[in-house]
């Protein structure tokens, strides 16, 4: 079940909201930089930075949560940390630009912030404080399968 914050169902208008923000966003021509985090068992947050990452940002992270969870590696921190990063990245693994991985505070940033809780298995999308670049109040939380079914595209191989 969704967990609402506030007086009203965010559920309901989060994607609205999402896509708002983005659109409000989407002027800038210097990138399109978004932050997704992993917390760790002992709290740590490794936070993965994609440069143009933030169009269509929750159905990234989704499709990787939900490919590390199909390949049964979800319990196994290690291998789904890298698995995570890996679907992120992408084909991009060569390159010098575009991503970056932080723990414990974010890299620069232009949207909500989606953290997947290890200990939990809820997805939280934060708001953040740009000028400090740290998380601060929780918008929305998803157990990892409401997530999944909710934001995730099937992906089809051409």
């Amino acid at each position: 079940m969704v967990r609402t914050h506030g007086a009203f169902n965010l559920d309901n208008c989060q994607t609205l909201m999402i896509e708002f923000d983005y659109l409000l966003q989407k002027e800038t021509d210097m990138g399109d930089r978004a932050n997704f985090g992993i917390r760790q068992n002992d709290g740590n947050i490794i936070f993965i930075y994609g440069h143009w990452a933030g169009e269509g940002m929750l159905a990234k992270f989704a499709n990787a949560l939900d490919h590390v969870q199909n390949v049964g590696r979800i319990d196994d921190q290690a291998y789904a940390n890298r698995i995570i990063i890996s679907q992120l990245v992408g084909e991009s693994w060569d390159g010098d630009l575009g991503w970056g991985v932080t723990v414990n505070y974010l890299a620069d940033n232009e949207h909500k912030v989606p953290v997947y809780d290890f200990a939990l298995r809820e997805v939280i999308l934060y708001d953040y404080d740009w000028k400090s670049g740290v998380l601060t109040d929780i918008i929305v939380t998803f157990s990892l399968n409401e997530f999944i079914r909710k934001y995730a595209k099937t992906l089809m191989e051409v």
